[in-house]
């Protein structure tokens, strides 16, 4: 098979909307942004998984987390604890386990699978998929050459 063949039944015109549904995903990148208006919020990328039979394998979904507007003192860095904690719950990181910032967290979370529900809702005249619920995983080993990764053999010369 070469490059590519044209499929016109998966054209798409504009931003890819993943339906409404259940996902098994990757944690592919997580990092602190803001809004033009300057509200702060956790930027989770999620890369639906394509070592699991299921629709929009390879495609993405941005999964904002958003920071309180009055955080308590447990919030961590200002988001809500609840979250953070089930986050932290379903990608199996070990209970008890402490990390000393929150970029540390960020960083034990990426490449862990997660389960997640989409949902659609409207708005400012458009209609967005929202992360509505996440869940553990019911595919834990994810072969990261099906998600694009490629072995390397540290014995050969590297092109960079």
């Amino acid at each position: 098979m070469g490059f590519m063949t044209v499929d016109h039944s998966k054209a798409q015109q504009g931003r890819f909307l993943a339906p409404e549904g259940v996902y098994e995903c990757v944690i592919s990148a997580a990092k602190f942004a803001k809004t033009q208006k300057g509200t702060e919020y956790l930027q989770i990328n999620l890369s639906i998984r394509e070592d699991v039979e299921q629709p929009c394998a390879g495609e993405n979904i941005e999964w904002p987390v958003w920071k309180k507007k009055e955080p308590t003192r447990n919030d961590p860095n200002g988001f809500p604890q609840g979250t953070i904690q089930h986050i932290s719950r379903v990608v199996k990181l070990e209970n008890g386990l402490s990390f000393d910032t929150f970029d540390d967290w960020i960083r034990a979370i990426q490449g862990k699978p997660i389960r997640v529900e989409i949902r659609h809702e409207e708005y400012n005249g458009s209609t967005r998929a929202r992360v509505s619920y996440v869940y553990a995983t019911e595919h834990p080993e994810v072969s990261l050459r099906d998600q694009g990764f490629v072995p390397v053999d540290a014995d050969e010369e590297l092109p960079f």
